[in-house]
């Protein structure tokens, strides 16, 4: 069901109607500092970080981590830092990538007001004007190489090749 969440450890999952809250934390162990490279688990402080998931059931899923503050052990770098999730939560986003994912599809085919309506009947929940800004975040695909490359004559002047 939370197949996404694989990487953290479900603590909870609390039924509130129209929502399914998740409670989860990240897995105990070093984590190495992005900057410098080195493994710390000394634990400065612990938040909360709520995001939105793809829903289960017709039903928004809203999942509550409890990221680490950790400690960095060398000197040069900044003296803390948060622990990331690559593939799970993605820094400074509200969406899980598996929810950004399922919302691209749909706007790729739908954008704006239609859009909308259809990924509110998905229970998800979401503005025009947000699913527009996602529209515009998403990569284009690579361009394709031609097979043939035809080459026209031109001339700067009148009967002159």
């Amino acid at each position: 069901m939370f197949s996404g969440l694989s990487p953290l450890i479900v603590e909870d999952v609390a039924d509130k109607g129209e929502q399914l809250q998740v409670r989860a934390r990240t897995p105990e162990g070093p984590v190495s500092c992005s900057k410098c490279g080195a493994e710390t688990a000394r634990a400065h402080g612990y938040h909360d970080r709520t995001v939105a998931d793809a829903p289960v059931d017709a039903r928004h899923v809203l999942v509550v981590v409890r990221i680490r503050r950790l400690v960095r052990p060398t000197r040069g770098c900044r003296q803390t830092f948060r622990e990331q999730l690559p593939g799970v939560l993605e820094r400074y986003q509200r969406r899980t990538p598996r929810l950004v994912c399922q919302i691209g599809a749909v706007v790729r085919e739908l954008a704006g007001r239609a859009g909308e309506r259809v990924l509110s009947a998905l229970a998800v929940r979401l503005s025009r004007h947000t699913a527009l800004c996602l529209l515009l975040r998403l990569s284009l695909p690579p361009p394709r190489v031609p097979r043939v490359l035809g080459v026209d004559d031109f001339a700067l002047r009148r009967r002159h090749r």
